[in-house]
C-alpha cells in the first residue's frame, strides 16, 4: 500500500479523484477548496483548462494561494495536451518546465507526466520526485482499446520507469474491450505486485471499470463534481455510494 496525507492507495476500493476544469483563477481556487472542504480524498486540477496555463508565473501564483490549505486532500496537477485528449499546447522544454514548477510549489502532491509524449522519462521522473512530488506516468487512447499484450507492455514500461503510479485510459468499442483492460491490469499486478496502477475504460461501456478498481488492481477512479473531464465519469456522490456497497463484497 501507499499513503500520503492519510489517503491510502491499494485498499479494497479505489481512491476517488475529482477533476476541476474551471477556466478562471478565482473559480479554480474556489472549486478546489470547496471539494477539499467536502472531504474529497483527491482533487485533480486540469491545468490545461486554465486560461493562463501557458504562463508559468500564473500557475505558480495560483498554487501559492492553495499552499497549506489542503491538509487532508491530495492535489494532482495535470496539463493534458491535445495529443492526449486535452487542451494543452505546450511540449518539450516548456511542458517539462511547467511540471517542475508544479513540483517545486509545495502545494501539489502529484503531477501527471504524459509518458509517451516526452523524452528522457526517467530523468524527468527523478527530477520531479527530487522536488518532493509523486509522479503519475500516463497514457491515453481515445480511439480504441489496444490488444492486451500492448496494454501490458505500456503499463510495465511506465511502472518500470520509476514513477509512483502508471496510468492507462482507453476507449472501448465493445464489452470485450473492457474485460481486456481489466485482464491486462490484473496480469501486470501479478507480475509487479508492488506496482501502483490506475486504469480505466472510458465512456458508458467502461463505467464498470471505474467501480471495480479495488478488485482488478486500479487504485484511483475519477468521478465528476460538476462537469466531467472525460467520458464515463460517475457523479461523486453516486460513486461514493456504489463503491461503499461494493467494498463489502469485492
Amino acid at each position: 500500500m501507499k499513503e500520503k496525507k492519510g489517503v491510502v492507495f491499494g485498499g479494497k476500493e479505489p481512491v476517488i479523484c475529482l477533476p476541476v476544469i474551471e477556466t478562471e483563477r478565482d473559480a479554480i481556487v474556489r472549486k478546489i477548496r470547496e471539494l477539499s472542504g467536502r472531504g474529497a480524498a483527491m482533487v485533480e486540477w486540469r491545468m490545461d483548462w486554465f486560461g493562463q496555463a501557458e504562463e508559468p508565473h500564473a500557475v505558480e501564483e495560483l498554487l501559492a494561494e492553495l499552499a497549506g490549505t489542503m491538509e487532508h486532500t491530495l492535489l494532482l496537477c495535470t496539463y493534458r495536451t491535445k495529443l492526449q485528449g486535452g487542451r494543452g499546447i505546450l511540449n518539450g522544454a516548456a511542458y517539462e518546465a511547467l511540471n517542475l514548477a508544479v513540483a517545486k510549489s509545495q502545494a501539489a502532491d502529484l503531477v501527471d507526466l504524459e509518458f509517451y509524449q516526452t523524452g528522457e522519462q526517467k530523468r524527468q521522473i527523478l527530477a520531479l520526485q527530487e522536488a518532493g512530488i509523486w509522479v503519475v506516468c500516463s497514457n491515453h487512447d481515445f480511439g480504441k482499446t489496444p490488444a492486451r499484450p500492448e496494454m501490458e507492455r505500456q503499463l510495465l514500461e511506465m511502472a518500470g520507469a520509476g514513477g509512483d503510479f502508471a496510468k492507462l485510459a482507453v476507449m472501448p468499442r465493445g464489452r470485450e474491450d473492457v474485460l481486456r483492460l481489466m485482464e491486462a491490469v490484473t496480469a501486470v499486478k501479478e507480475q509487479l505486485p508492488g506496482s501502483h496502477l490506475i486504469a480505466m475504460s472510458m465512456g458508458e461501456l467502461g463505467v464498470i471499470s471505474r467501480l471495480l478498481g479495488g478488485w482488478y488492481g486500479s487504485e484511483v477512479t475519477f468521478a465528476s463534481a460538476g462537469a466531467a473531464s472525460a467520458p464515463g465519469q460517475i457523479p461523486y456522490e453516486e460513486a461514493q455510494e456504489l463503491l461503499g456497497r461494493l467494498k463489502a463484497y469485492c
